[in-house]
This record gives C-alpha cells, sequence and structure tokens, in this order.
C-alpha cells in the first residue's frame, strides 16, 4: 500500500529503541510535510555521523576528527589536565555525558556499552576484555568508579566487574549517597549525581 522508499524508512525508524512501527509511520509522515530541503539537511546530518563521528578506542565514547584525522582518542582522553589514575566505569555515552555536567569529576572514563543480563545474554557485547587489557597497559590507574545505576542489573554488573577488578591493584569505588535505589543515572539531576560522586565508596 505505501511506496517502497517510504515503507523502507518505516523499517529502519522502527528499529531505533523506543520507537515503534507506528511512531516510526508518524515520523515518516511528519517528514513528508516538510519540503526536500528540510529532508536533505536531515541525510545530510545522518551522513555527517556515519563519516565523521568515530569512536575512541580507549573509552569508547565519541568524537569527530577535525584535523585530518590526526586525532585518534576522544577529547577526553586526551586532554592533559584529566586525572589518569582514576576511571569511572559508565553504562552508556549518555551517562557520561551527565556525570561531565556536574563539574565533580576530573578522570577519565570506560563506557562498557551495557549492563550484564542473564535474560537478554549480551554480556558478550561488553567492553569488559578492553578494560582489562586497558589496566594492564595503564599501571598508573589507582582508582576505578564503577559509575552504574541503582537498579538490579547494575548491581550485578558491579558484582560481576569487582571479582575481575579484584586482581588489580587498584581501589574500587561506587557512586555512592545521593542516588537513590532504582535510579538510572543518565536522568539524575546534576545535583544528586555530583553527592553520588563526591560520596562515592
Amino acid at each position: 500500500m505505501l511506496p517502497y522508499s517510504l515503507t523502507k524508512f518505516i523499517e529502519l525508524f522502527a528499529k531505533i529503541p523506543g520507537i515503534g512501527p507506528r511512531q516510526a509511520h508518524r515520523i515518516a509522515f511528519w517528514f513528508l510535510r516538510h519540503d526536500k530541503n528540510f529532508i536533505y539537511t536531515y541525510g545530510f546530518t545522518l551522513k555527517d555521523l556515519a563519516d565523521k563521528i568515530h569512536v575512541c578506542p580507549q573509552c569508547f565514547f565519541v568524537f569527530e576528527q577535525t584535523n585530518a584525522g590526526a586525532e585518534t582518542l576522544c577529547t577526553i582522553c586526551r586532554n592533559p589536565s584529566r586525572d589518569n589514575t582514576r576511571i569511572a566505569i559508565v553504562e552508556k555515552e549518555t551517562d557520561l555525558i551527565s556525570i561531565e555536567k556536574t563539574k565533580k569529576y576530573n578522570g577519565l572514563y570506560h563506557v562498557l556499552g551495557g549492563l550484564f543480563s542473564p535474560i537478554e545474554g549480551n554480556n558478550h557485547e561488553l567492553k569488559l576484555p578492553e578494560l582489562v587489557q586497558r589496566l594492564r597497559i595503564n599501571p598508573q590507574t589507582q582508582e576505578v568508579i564503577l559509575a552504574l545505576s541503582h537498579t538490579a542489573e547494575g548491581d550485578l554488573t558491579s558484582m560481576e566487574l569487582e571479582k575481575v577488578l579484584k586482581n588489580f591493584p587498584i581501589a574500587i569505588t561506587r557512586l555512592g549517597l545521593g542516588l537513590p535505589r532504582g535510579a538510572d543515572v543518565e536522568f539524575a539531576d546534576e545535583d544528586t549525581l555530583a553527592n553520588a560522586i563526591l560520596s562515592r565508596r
């Protein structure tokens, strides 16, 4: 009933987390109510995402290469003023952004890429081997902060990480008071998250 190009658009957008087929239909027709220049702008932006945005091989956050591809690490990892003795492990990129907004943490990060889930079985996709390798080749690390949400999966992930990290001569801390049980790091307000960082234990 629908043209192929429209159907393809709907199929692709329906794969985005939080957007199902019904929402994808609405988005598609919302685009079609605008002129071609408006649609082209979105298309070029997606092309820039594919061409210019890279994933940092050290912390797995994103960055844009601006100097003829000279940058190989993200702005945080290559910033000499950051405290390279501390690494905060976060579930996803938006958690990193939320912590940065508090301006209470000046260390490095490691984006795990998810949480341990016995049901979903996604544990092999997490950047845990990369974290272990990173700690092995960077002996200056003194503290690893488990900056994970206080949820069932976040607690399970913290427990598994503690088992792996106990073999390293580092302090292992976790976000403390201020972040309530069941709270997601991404959606915590800046003051609450700042208190959780400062009271880690």
